[in-house]
């Protein structure tokens, strides 16, 4: 698949009609208006970077590698709602790829997440990456359910991994999917 030309058209559940696509350079106002001037401080609160940081995102822009980090946008008409990437890893874990996912408060509960993340599993596997994880806030039960849904299995609860902007303390579940087949070796 070529990343740069991907384009899917999916629906919500509520019937709205969504355009998944990669971020591309001219998307830096987009995402820029979404993180830093429509998230909220709950909605940040268990993601990995400060999202709303503007210089953060003009890193993103200025360090565009699909073959690193394919972004998916999803908009719904011109308004940018979500946001989901594939982190591919390197080194020893070149083989492995991370999944993260952001929507806006009206797009979540509506399928969005879990499409959006289908495609990222599918993209991962022509990417010929052979696991994906995730690292899930334990407390958010809804989203380790879709995780599990989407073939994902908890493989590690981490005790106060998660550190949130306030320094409360969070457990993080290790979620992985593989893509490849398993070699099996016999003694």
């Amino acid at each position: 698949m070529k990343v740069k030309v991907y384009r899917k058209f999916v629906n919500t559940s509520n019937r709205l009609r969504v355009l998944l696509r990669p971020m591309s350079a001219v998307d830096q106002d987009a995402v820029s208006e979404m993180f830093c001037q429509q998230a909220s401080d709950e909605d940040v609160r268990f993601l990995k970077e400060d999202i709303r940081d503007p210089e953060l995102i003009a890193t993103w822009f200025a360090n565009l590698d699909y073959e690193r980090v394919v972004p998916l946008l999803a908009l719904h008409g011109d308004r940018l709602v979500g946001d989901a990437t594939l982190h591919r890893r390197g080194g020893a874990g070149r083989h492995i790829g991370e999944l993260r996912i952001y929507l806006t408060k009206e797009f979540r509960g509506v399928g969005l997440g879990m499409q959006l993340l289908k495609e990222l599993i599918e993209i991962g596997r022509e990417m010929g990456l052979h696991m994906l994880v995730a690292e899930v806030v334990s407390a958010e039960l809804a989203v380790v359910k879709a995780f599990r849904k989407l073939g994902f299995v908890r493989h590690a609860e981490l005790d106060d991994y998660f550190m949130d902007a306030g320094g409360g303390m969070h457990d993080v579940s290790l979620m992985a999917l593989p893509l490849a087949a398993r070699k099996e070796y016999l003694f």
